[in-house]
């Protein structure tokens, strides 16, 4: 069980900082800040610049938390809260990938959520710590405020791009 947790907690951790240093930083062949900001202003969010710089370092943080065991529900609510609002994106396309769906996102969504329940395991930062941020209440909590974060973020966006318009062509992380 803790290879299992090691494994899927650096995975979800690593694609997510990924996709956070892609808007940030331009790095890995991204377009960086002025690209993102010009993808979520057409998808309809207000402050589209403040909102990709927001977006990449919630993903690059709560990637490295997630990734390192360090402050667990900390980074798994950060990344909920992404997931959520990327899947709200991704709806009207429904599942497939092929469509641009909401599959993978999900899939990310459920490991993360596992991992808030969970816990990191044992080779994690918040054992060495002697943090116990883990169990039923803690994954509850961290989920809850992960997906009502998400839908309030989604939220604000102009209500002529909301979900339900096929033009939505949303990208992942």
């Amino acid at each position: 069980m803790e290879a299992g947790l090691l494994i899927i907690r650096v995975a979800v951790g690593v694609i997510m900082f990924y996709h956070g240093t892609e808007k940030l930083f331009g790095w890995w062949g991204g377009e960086g800040v002025g690209g993102a900001a010009e993808f979520f202003g057409r998808q309809g969010y207000r402050a589209p610049r403040l909102t990709a710089a927001v977006a990449g370092l919630t993903e690059s943080a709560g990637g490295l938390l997630l990734a390192a065991g360090l402050l667990t529900p900390l980074g798994a609510v950060m990344l909920i809260g992404v997931f959520v609002n990327i899947m709200i994106l991704h709806l009207p396309n429904g599942l497939s990938r092929r469509r641009n769906g909401c599959e993978y996102e999900l899939v990310l969504m459920a490991a993360t959520c596992c991992i808030a329940f969970t816990g990191p395991g044992t080779a994690a930062a918040d054992g060495a710590l002697g943090l116990d941020l883990n169990g039923a209440g803690w994954g509850g909590a961290v989920t809850a405020i992960g997906v009502l974060s998400g839908l309030a973020v989604s939220a604000s966006r102009a209500r002529s791009r909301r979900p339900g318009s096929r033009t939505v062509r949303a990208e992942a992380g």
